[in-house]
């Protein structure tokens, strides 16, 4: 507190988490909710009885004293009706104090205190005696009262108010339960969740995590700060809060949490992006609350936030009152406050793992907060050797499996990817009754993956001429390429799959991400060669070679446009040219330089096939006898007049 004449500073930080609009309900203390939910609960049922017609006491308070009695008690005149005559009598006799008229019903008093009830022939107003009360009363002097009776009994009465005080008290409670249930889904919606993901202790460690080279070395320095912590603060260095766990999906982020968790020895807290998502509003900023508090209970602990770019985005609506952007930015605010307010974060890391980095908002990168972006790659060739070598482990696998052409053959898949084949080639071996696993299972489950789904019904429509055609395409792509040396030729197939009649697999002798001018013109020549063979074979060609001209368009026109292949660009590159720059002369020329590469690519083409014809037939008829041809044999028939006839590779 501030004294009397001092000054005072007051720091509100991320103030726009509750400006302009209230703090949200869920992060209020419990017992400001408490409260206030019992102010609305009052405000709400005393507006329901209200509306009900709880002010009927009040109106009958401001009615005639003589009609009140007549309302409170009408048994005493009701319990003994009189003939009309009697009251016509008493009224012309003057014996008549009080009258009270309820319609067509009259209660009457004489004057000595009598009291009895009769029925009007018609209504006042419509002539008779009716008509002449209020004169007569005027005259006699007798009091006259307009009244509502009830003509039930007391029991009756009674049962009708008990009635209605139950179906009083019945509202009050289901409005009493139901805010009650608000309340508890409120407080209770995050804690519950975030408690079901603790783990105590995992025993993963880095060694039960395939490559990711980089990320462990990251998260290796997280651990060393975990395991002796003392030793960084002698020095004065800061205790890392974050970690951006940043790659494709499937390489393994969350595994690798785990094994930070399981290296020095801390507890585990899984959670995802849609962990913090409610149905109420606000819920989500209490969900953050609770879960770095239960954090802190379990220290040390690790935290980790799958697909973190769901929460960790910051949007802005089209008004200041937008809804769901401004929960999302409360809860990253919350976050943020979380991560490096004013509680301390000791022995607390938070790993937040996201496919799209560039989507996280840029306070949340900055250090002090995620202090780490480190980046998880797909795994190279020897980490597929080894991935394949691992989950081959697990299984009833035959032991003549050639891991390095299936390491080869899955470049570009994810660590789930690899596991999700083996798994798969182990199901059908265990639907065909194998006693193993064999090469070609895994081969098949790779094939099913890459071209998705089984062998297409487009196989039952073929004709003995399409199988011809298609078996010529495929061995004039694979003849090509492994002449050309363009990569190694894997396996070949003419079972369709998925949108493609035929399929041949070639894979590089190495991954990195250079290509060489040769290496490029033998893939063109590659390309082109199913419809070369197809023209060398039945002298006219078809559509199937559509997808492939295309293909080898492209990479003419990047050759000479993009990668300095060219006579007439030099080292000039498409790319850095302004699009106003980009002239139609200028295209003309691209076009006309990437057609004489796509020419020359075609005329290397033309020269295998037809200095390879013997080859080309004998491939041909091995498809069309076996429909997929790999491994050894296919080899041999590949090399196959390779020494009689050798080939003169492009020229670079």
């Amino acid at each position: 507190m501030a004294r009397r004449g001092g000054g005072i500073c007051g720091f509100i930080k991320d103030f726009s988490w509750w400006c302009p609009t209230m703090t949200p309900f869920a992060s209020w203390p419990r017992w400001l909710q408490t409260l206030t939910l019992a102010l609305v609960l009052a405000f709400t049922y005393l507006a329901l009885l209200l509306g009900q017609g709880w002010g009927a006491p009040d109106v009958a308070a401001a009615r005639s004293p003589l009609a009140a009695r007549f309302e409170s008690g009408p048994e005493a005149w009701l319990k003994r009706p009189l003939e009309l005559s009697v009251f016509e009598a008493d009224l012309a006799a003057r014996r008549v104090r009080e009258v009270g008229v309820d319609g067509t019903r009259v209660l009457v008093t004489r004057a000595d205190g009598d009291r009895y009830s009769t029925t009007l022939l018609t209504a006042p107003g419509e002539g008779g005696a009716a008509a002449r009360l209020g004169a007569l009363s005027r005259e006699q002097g007798f009091a006259l009262t307009a009244i509502t009776v009830d003509g039930r009994g007391a029991v009756s009465r009674w049962g009708s108010r008990a009635g209605v005080a139950l179906e009083r008290l019945l509202l009050l409670a289901l409005v009493v339960g139901g805010a009650a249930l608000v309340l508890h889904r409120v407080r209770t919606g995050a804690a519950s969740s975030g408690r079901a993901g603790l783990a105590t202790r995992p025993d993963t460690t880095f060694d039960d995590v395939v490559g990711a080279s980089e990320a462990k070395a990251a998260l290796q320095q997280v651990a060393t700060f975990l395991r002796s912590p003392d030793r960084y603060r002698a020095l004065g260095a800061r205790a890392p809060r974050g970690v951006l766990l940043e790659g494709p999906p499937g390489t393994g982020k969350t595994l690798l949490a785990r094994a930070l968790a399981g290296e020095c020895g801390a507890s585990f807290i899984a959670v995802d992006g849609s962990y913090f998502s409610s149905m109420f509003y606000g819920a989500g900023i209490a969900k953050v609350r609770e879960l770095f508090a239960t954090a802190r209970r379990h220290a040390p602990c690790i935290v980790f936030i799958d697909e973190f770019d769901g929460i960790g985005r910051r949007t802005s609506g089209a008004s200041p009152t937008h809804g769901g952007s401004s929960e999302e930015n409360r809860i990253i605010n919350k976050l943020l406050v979380e991560l490096d307010g004013f509680d301390a974060m000791d022995h607390v890391v938070v790993i937040g793992a996201t496919n799209h980095v560039e989507h996280i908002d840029d306070a949340l990168k900055r250090p002090g907060r995620f202090d780490l972006v480190a980046r998880v790659t797909l795994p190279t060739l020897p980490d597929r050797q080894a991935l394949l070598r691992r989950c081959t482990g697990r299984i009833l696998a035959a032991p003549d499996l050639d891991l390095d052409v299936l390491a080869r053959a899955t470049a570009g898949l994810s660590h789930a990817d690899i596991e999700g084949i083996v798994n798969r080639a182990t199901v059908t071996a265990a639907e065909r009754e194998a006693p193993a696993v064999t090469q070609e299972h895994l081969l098949r489950a790779l094939e099913r993956h890459q071209l998705g789904g089984e062998v297409s019904g487009m196989k039952a429509l073929m004709t003995p001429a399409d199988r011809h055609r298609i078996a010529v395409h495929e061995a004039g792509h694979a003849l090509v390429a492994h002449a050309l040396q363009a990569g190694i030729v894997e396996r070949v197939t003419i079972e369709p799959r998925g949108q493609a009649l035929g399929v041949t697999f070639m894979t590089r002798g190495h991954e990195l991400p250079l290509y060489g001018e040769r290496e490029l013109k033998a893939r063109l020549g590659m390309m082109l060669a199913g419809r070369e063979a197809e023209l060398l074979a039945f002298g006219h060609t078809t559509t199937g070679a559509a997808d492939d001209l295309k293909r080898a368009s492209s990479l003419a026109i990047q050759m000479v446009g993009q990668m300095g292949f060219s006579q007439a660009f030099g080292l000039l590159s498409v790319d850095g040219v302004p699009s106003g720059l980009m002239g139609p002369h200028l295209q003309e020329r691209l076009l006309a330089e990437a057609r004489t590469v796509l020419d020359e690519a075609q005329a290397a083409c033309r020269a295998v096939l037809t200095g390879r014809r013997a080859t080309l037939d004998a491939l041909t008829d091995a498809l069309l006898a076996c429909e997929t041809v790999s491994g050894e044999p296919l080899q041999t028939l590949l090399d196959l007049q390779a020494v009689a006839d050798p080939v003169p590779l492009p020229a670079p």
